[in-house]
């Protein structure tokens, strides 16, 4: 009997694992869950009461390979801390991929009731340097996962899964892929053009450019993660988990009256109002600053470039200082957002009423004393409204022209780029996700998947 094969794509990212399934002859599918993993011990496993419950096996990913036992998901957020959480996050992914992996593979196993034995065909998204290390063989990343395939524990489950096939990607390369695939002449695009991805994620913030078909790739540690420690540092003691989904749904609105922000006090009364404004200042200063770090690194790598391609979850929060930073450079969003907004012709502005003449016919035609002074002042004032809006007029004038060109030079440019920007997400969406894109969660799920969604449609249609 031939053995099953399963395709695999996994982006792990910093906060969320994004998986797409592939079986044959059925649709592939999406799978997300909490990117956290903690090592346990005997004495923990050994007294889990779980076999009475009907836990779903994303909700309890527990494998056992080698000598050790291994939460991932849900299950390492019961037992982990924020401080295991980020001593996670300064290592390199591969690091804790192969229990991450294992989990997969026997959700995948138990969801869909794939046979003991089995094989897959992974394709993995690393860092650029992480990329690099394990293409050109300088670890045993490989050899490593296909030993611990082979056998393995999950949920109380042996497994022999044999590893057919392992390709790795740089993190980008499914945003440029996406947009190679979009293109009427994909080789000259490539070739011709200087492109890059952003990509502004969790743990890290990296970018993957192709100078004329040239590939190189850039990152470092500028992740989420290290604003919602700054903040949690300045806080009177938030969870890492709490706040970083209260950021993400608050989104632009990160005031003391938001309601996503509200449910992370920890006082009340008075004090409450005072948590809350000290913890927004701390929110939009950790912001502001990590910000600025990463336009600082990213704008000397990316000055030059035809078109610089925005992904990652953590974009949906930097939309306005991506635009302010970017401003010249033509920007594709390969996120869930509001279309760039095209530049407007500024309102004409309104002129005072009545003429010169007129006022001074009233002032020569007043009597004596009051009512000679109130048109006066009648006059006075209608010389100050018109010197105003003669200088209006010329700002208006001023602005109308710089509008104007840049509405002959970018609409049509901007409005394809718009069109094509939101042709993926709904294409995702549609896909993956059975309802329009709608709330900020829905969003930000899409969004999460544009990288590895791009590595498997470019797969697919090789």
């Amino acid at each position: 009997m031939e053995e099953m094969t399963v395709k695999i794509w996994a982006d792990l990212g910093g906060s969320t694992l994004k998986i797409l399934v592939e079986m044959p002859n059925k649709s592939t599918v999406p799978i997300i869950m909490s990117s956290r993993v903690i090592e346990l011990d005997d004495w923990l496993v050994s007294n889990r009461t779980v076999a009475m419950f009907d836990i779903s096996p994303q909700a309890d990913a527990i494998v056992r390979f080698g000598k050790g036992y291994y939460a991932v998901g849900k299950l390492a957020e019961q037992y982990a801390s924020d401080v295991t959480n980020s001593t996670e996050l300064k290592q390199p992914k591969q690091n804790t991929a192969i229990p991450k992996l294992l989990a997969v593979v026997g959700i995948i196993k138990q969801k869909y009731e794939l046979p003991t034995r089995f094989a897959v065909e992974l394709t993995l998204l690393l860092p650029f340097p992480e990329y690099q290390f394990v293409k050109d063989g300088g670890n045993n990343f490989q050899a490593d996962l296909k030993k611990a395939l082979s056998y393995f524990e999950f949920r109380g489950e042996n497994y022999e899964v044999n590893l057919a096939n392992f390709g790795c990607k740089p993190e980008g390369s499914g945003l440029i892929m996406l947009r190679y695939l979009q293109q009427q002449d994909r080789q000259d695009w490539l070739l011709n053009s200087k492109i890059a991805a952003l990509m502004l994620g969790h743990r890290n913030t990296s970018i993957l450019l192709y100078d004329y078909g040239t590939p190189s790739g850039y990152t470092n540690n500028l992740g989420f993660y290290q604003i919602i420690q700054t903040v949690i540092d300045s806080s009177l003691g938030q969870s890492a988990a709490a706040l970083t989904e209260a950021i993400y749904k608050a989104n632009d609105d990160i005031s003391p009256n938001n309601p996503h922000i509200q449910a992370l006090a920890m006082t009340k009364g008075k004090s409450k109002r005072a948590e809350l404004t000290r913890l927004v200042k701390a929110i939009a200063s950790a912001q502001k600053n990590r910000w600025q770090q990463i336009a600082s690194w990213a704008k000397l790598l990316v000055d030059d470039v035809d078109e610089l391609i925005i992904g990652g979850g953590t974009a949906l929060l930097y939309q306005k200082a991506i635009r302010e930073t970017f401003h010249s450079t033509r920007l594709f969003w390969a996120v869930a957002t509001e279309k760039e907004p095209i530049p407007q012709i500024p309102p004409q502005p309104i002129g005072p009423s009545g003429h010169r003449e007129e006022w001074e016919n009233k002032l020569l035609a007043a009597k004596p004393g009051h009512d000679a002074l109130k048109a006066k002042e009648a006059l006075e004032q209608y010389e100050e409204q018109l010197l105003s809006y003669q200088q209006q007029q010329a700002d208006y004038e001023l602005q109308l022209k710089v509008v104007q060109a840049a509405l002959s030079r970018e609409k049509l440019p901007l409005l394809q780029l718009q069109h094509q920007s939101q042709a993926i997400i709904e294409e995702i969406a549609q896909t993956f996700f059975s309802q329009e894109v709608k709330s900020d969660e829905r969003r930000f799920r899409v969004t999460q998947f544009v990288d590895i969604y791009g590595v498997w449609k470019a797969i697919e249609n090789a």
